[in-house]
């Protein structure tokens, strides 16, 4: 006797083992869901990975982008049939600024790949925290001088 669950979970083994590089089933795209966050010091590149185990899947930095790879397995068995279908995915995505891209972060949580990217001080950044310092060294020694001037009165 045959039960819909299982046709149906049988059939959609076989159109997951039989689909192109990310696509689903039903002929949709399937990309990973990535989410940028933009701290102070930082990039934080989150991407859900549903049905991804951690250990197969592959992060590269540039300074302009982030790659995800790797492969994705379902399978479906009963004791009359064993099907096996693997799904490989690349995605990159360009990041809104230039990161430090040796000194990369990932970790695993919750489900999800966690990317740290330390951003890159430009030119314009490294100017302004020169200006600040500079500031603050100038205000010391107005301070100090009026005080000279003041003490000498």
């Amino acid at each position: 006797m045959w039960s819909l669950g299982a046709a149906q979970a049988q059939m959609q083994a076989i159109a997951a083992a039989l689909m192109p590089l990310g696509l689903s089933a039903s002929g949709r795209v399937q990309l990973p869901s990535i989410e940028i966050e933009d701290t102070a010091n930082a990039l934080v590149v989150t991407a859900f990975l549903p049905g991804v185990e951690p250990q197969a899947v592959q992060v590269r930095a540039t300074s302009k982008s982030l790659t995800f790879s790797g492969q994705r397995q379902s399978g479906y068995r009963s004791p009359l049939i064993q099907s096996l279908g693997i799904n490989y995915f690349q995605q990159t995505v360009p990041l809104p600024e230039r990161v430090l891209d040796r000194q990369v972060q990932v970790a695993y949580q919750g489900g999800a790949i966690v990317v740290t990217l330390p951003k890159a001080k430009g030119w314009g950044q490294r100017l302004m925290q020169s200006w600040q310092r500079a500031r603050v060294e100038l205000g010391l020694a107005l301070k100090a001088w009026g005080q000279r001037l003041l003490e000498d009165r």
